[in-house]
């Protein structure tokens, strides 16, 4: 009976987040380390005789298209510097926290998992688009299956 709530919980949070007027439109994407030959020291990849520690050391790296969803900032309400003329506060810099639909539903192709190291881009048209990381997948019910939340980081370099 319990685990009923999480379920309701996520259908509904897919619900408003597909409608939701402030929703945009999101292309998440997957690194890939194109490197080759599997050169393995101590069981831990190498790359030119050092211990790769995570796939940001890689060089050769390209992003691979996962999906296509929606996107919604939820952002925690807490304290912050308020602007010049106090109509408005900064909030953090650099810090995001998203709710994250794919347009396809559960168990229907198209459907995606989203992971740490994501980069997933904001469509605010067909030229521009904002670009931003997965940091760490948050929970704000601890009971499965987990609605999740999104912290994630701008990534300006990867803008378009």
């Amino acid at each position: 009976m319990l685990n009923n709530v999480p379920g309701a919980v996520n259908r509904m949070t897919r619900n408003i987040v597909i409608n939701h007027p402030n929703t945009w439109e999101c292309q998440v994407f997957r690194k890939t380390v194109n490197r080759v030959g599997e050169s393995m020291s101590g069981g831990m990849p190498t790359l030119g005789g050092v211990g790769v520690m995570s796939a940001d050391d890689e060089e050769d790296v390209s992003f691979e298209l996962v999906g296509i969803g929606y996107a919604l900032q939820a952002e925690m309400f807490s304290a912050s510097s308020m602007m010049d003329r106090q109509d408005a506060n900064n909030g953090f810099a650099g810090e995001f926290r998203f709710l994250i639909e794919p347009e396809a539903p559960t168990g229907m192709p198209g459907n995606f998992t989203i992971k740490k190291r994501d980069v997933f881009y904001l469509v605010i048209s067909d030229d521009v688009k904002l670009a931003f990381e997965i940091v760490d997948v948050e929970t704000v019910i601890n009971i499965p299956p987990f609605a999740m939340r999104y912290v994630a980081n701008r990534r300006g370099d990867l803008d378009i």
